[in-house]
């Protein structure tokens, strides 16, 4: 009886995660070994990671933030996350990933004009609002 609902459980979660999620705990690892400046080093945490790689993937990924992710739309490990680009002319637009979904951006023109702007999705469309939280751009995405 107990192995039969343990193997509903875990074919439910199975189930539940069908989604592809941004794998953030996976990609955190990587990251974190790949800070390691000594090759050698870094190499043998690599190798020595494995176990937490399966771990992070399956475990914490698969199971639980992947499926969080599908049906919240937010991933939890991704807040933080940021962008960072400048043009040739010297433009510069850098954006940061809050922990309710939206995103910061924040765009410098060449002449050093800074420009601050909150992006928020809902399930087909996105809105542009100004530092006040006023609509100044909205766009419908085609499914």
């Amino acid at each position: 009886m107990k192995k039969g609902i343990l193997a509903a459980l875990c074919a439910g979660m199975i189930v539940l995660s069908g989604c592809y999620g941004s794998y953030g705990s996976t990609k955190w690892l990587h990251n974190a070994i790949g800070k390691i400046s000594n090759k050698w080093a870094k190499s043998l945490v690599h190798f020595l990671a494995t176990p937490a790689y399966g771990l992070c993937f399956f475990f914490v990924d698969f199971l639980f933030v992947n499926t969080i992710e599908f049906w919240t739309g937010s991933n939890p490990f991704a807040a933080g996350d940021s962008y960072y680009e400048k043009d040739a002319q010297g433009n510069s637009v850098a954006a940061v990933k809050n922990e309710d979904g939206s995103l910061s951006v924040q765009f410098t023109s060449a002449k050093g004009e800074v420009s601050n702007l909150t992006l928020q999705r809902d399930e087909n469309v996105v809105r542009a609002l100004d530092s006040n939280g006023d609509l100044v751009a909205q766009y419908e995405i085609e499914k």
